[in-house]
């Protein structure tokens, strides 16, 4: 889609830049973007679907003709439906063929709305509230057992839901849903019957984003935003040759959503979709080198944790020389994990860092360049980015200087404009239109990006600001341990302490002494040193593949409450038990149930615990 012209440093962004952004030659639309590449290439194929993972597994191919027809038929019945360019179509569905298609011709009718079909039913309620669905489509419960039972809760509470279900027979169906393939079938599939003339500057899709409690915060995408992420994938890893990707990330996510689906179809490549469920499936992470090498697979996506997972598979048997570079984002990328890559499969591991806001990827290390590794590349073209130091109520003070650390703040045509709720744009802005990410980054003379964490993930002791990544470089340097997370556990001296979680690699045994040992004689910050090292059985994670910190926060503050609490209750008949979970008010709460207490010993309880920053309240079984 996007011209020859391949960037290899900061220099050959801003050659970029001295033309207008018209001179790109974007499509249309997505849907323009998406025609073009089966136009040109209707006999390849756009889709080879596994339904298992196993690398014994025949697929079923989709061409791209086939894929066009579909698509046009999907986006028709749509239409027919009564749906316009400011409906919204919410998409619970699993990593299928079916998905991209529905999405990307919800795009062309309409607004698209993927949503992670794991979230609870009030919350996904809220969502499609918020963007004013009028169509959800699911899939039947042989293909994916979430999907379906959610939309029959949905329905239960948004009656005037049209609910489309993708897969089975049409048998089973419950009054008023619409069977997909019944009802596209009767549809055309050479053209769009709608006369629509999209726009660029149209909303194409509305991405959730955040955690999965709280009101509801959709991001809305535009056609032009979304294309101009897929130019400078382009420029970046380039050429844009037609190849073979596997897709292991949900398509409710904006990395499946832009930078593999959008991105892969408009480029004319052959998509793998693994698994309903992709790289959350155990037989999908074991198989998946060795579908790289049946396929011919060129560029291998994922998140840290999944790379590091991959590191402990056997590859010796493996013929791994198509692929081109590995390429991950989400979560900051642990040197040690990089250089294993590179070593063990051959091929550079390359970072990049984005956001739901910043559709997908807003910076990347060169494929033609210097691979900076440990950093996050520099900024696309037409992308904005600026490190700056704000006040407590996130207001700039300053621009920060070279190399130091401050709160990443970006803007341009490849940013949003805005959330749908207005009321979450209040606090998202700094000096007008500069979008604060609210991550923390520093910029090197060359214009490389060092990503250093969430703002709030810094761990504050005693007033002084502790990166995690610190320590958790260190721990990925142990070659027992699969995954290591570091937060900060509450300290009624300092506020915080660092502590780290571990998952060992399986036979791996877990000794805390020896690992803060490894630390302490590493380290080079000593307050960083972690006071606790927790080993858990399975590391929390989220649905894209992060490990999801704030539970970790919450799991160290409920372990020295508790620890706190025994020790105070050791020589007599009561007992304590806390948890420690999300507050809508607080943020955390820990709540303590006391059991054989009295009013002396809980006055004393409630004394000792008030000391630590957490919001606590008791309850007494007397």
């Amino acid at each position: 889609m996007a011209t020859q012209r391949l960037v290899r440093n900061l220099g050959d962004v801003e050659g970029i830049e001295r033309q207008s952004l018209s001179a790109l030659n974007l499509p249309q639309s997505t849907y323009h973007g998406i025609r073009a590449a089966a136009e040109k290439y209707p006999d390849r194929a756009a889709f080879l679907q596994l339904r298992t993972g196993a690398v014994d597994e025949a697929p079923t191919t989709m061409l791209y003709s086939e894929m066009l027809t579909r698509l046009h038929q999907t986006a028709n019945l749509l239409h027919d439906l009564g749906l316009g360019a400011e409906d919204a179509v919410t998409l619970l569905l699993p990593i299928l063929p079916d998905t991209a298609i529905c999405l990307w011709a919800a795009a062309t009718t309409a607004i698209a709305n993927p949503v992670n079909s794991f979230l609870e039913t009030d919350h996904l309620v809220s969502i499609m509230k918020s963007g004013k669905a009028k169509v959800v489509i699911g899939c039947h419960p042989s293909i994916e057992p979430t999907s379906w039972p959610r939309i029959q809760e949905i329905r239960a509470k948004l009656p005037d839901i049209i609910a489309i279900q993708v897969g089975g027979d049409g048998t089973d169906l419950e009054p008023g849903v619409i069977h997909y393939e019944s009802a596209i079938a009767s549809q055309p599939g050479d053209r769009l019957i709608s006369d629509r003339e999209i726009r660029p500057e149209d909303t194409s899709a509305y991405l959730h984003t955040g955690g999965t409690t709280g009101a509801p915060k959709l991001a809305r995408h535009n056609h032009l935003g979304q294309l101009l992420l897929c130019a400078n994938m382009d420029f970046f890893v380039g050429p844009p040759e037609p190849t073979v990707i596997l897709l292991g990330v949900p398509l409710f996510h904006v990395g499946g959503v832009v930078a593999a689906s959008l991105h892969g179809l408009c480029s004319g490549n052959t998509i793998v979709t693994l698994h309903p469920n992709g790289l959350r499936d155990p037989v999908t992470v074991r198989d998946f080198l060795a579908n790289a090498e049946r396929f011919g697979a060129s560029t291998l996506g994922g998140v840290p944790a999944s790379w590091s997972a991959l590191l402990g598979l056997p590859t010796a048997h493996l013929d791994l020389s198509k692929i081109r570079y590995g390429i991950v984002a989400a979560a900051t990328l642990p040197l040690e994990v990089a250089n294993n890559v590179a070593a063990k499969f051959g091929f550079p591991l390359i970072e990049g860092w984005g956001m739901t806001e910043t559709y997908s990827f807003a910076t990347l290390n060169p494929l033609h360049g210097e691979n900076r590794i440990g950093s996050v590349g520099f900024r696309f073209p037409f992308m904005q980015i600026r490190i700056v130091e704000l006040d407590e109520d996130g207001r700039w003070l300053r621009d920060c200087d070279e190399n130091e650390i401050g709160v990443l703040v970006v803007k341009g045509p490849q940013v949003i404009d805005g959330y749908v709720d207005a009321a979450h744009n209040e606090e998202t802005w700094v000096q007008g239109d500069w979008l604060n990410t609210g991550d923390l980054a520093r910029m090197d003379g060359d214009g490389y990006v060092w990503h250093t964490g969430r703002a709030k993930d810094l761990i504050i002791r005693g007033g002084h600001n502790i990166d995690p990544a610190l320590i958790e470089e260190i721990l990925y340097q142990i070659p027992g341990i699969e995954l290591a997370a570091a937060v900060g556990q509450p300290d009624r001296r300092v506020g915080e302490m660092p502590v780290a979680f571990v998952q060992m690699r399986t036979g791996e045994d877990f000794d805390e002494e020896a690992i803060k040992i490894f630390v302490r004689e590493r380290i080079q910050e000593r307050a960083a040193n972690p006071v606790n090292v927790y080993a858990l059985a399975e590391m929390p994670m989220t649905q894209v593949g992060k490990i999801f910190k704030p539970a970790l926060r919450m799991e160290a503050a409920r372990l020295v409450l508790q620890r706190e609490l025994t020790a105070m209750l050791k020589h007599t008949v009561a007992e304590a038990v806390v948890v420690v979970a999300a507050d809508p008010t607080h943020g955390t709460l820990a709540s303590i149930t006391l059991t054989g207490s009295h009013d002396e010993l809980t006055a004393k309880l409630k004394e000792a615990v008030r000391v630590y920053p957490v919001r606590t309240e008791f309850t007494e079984n007397k």
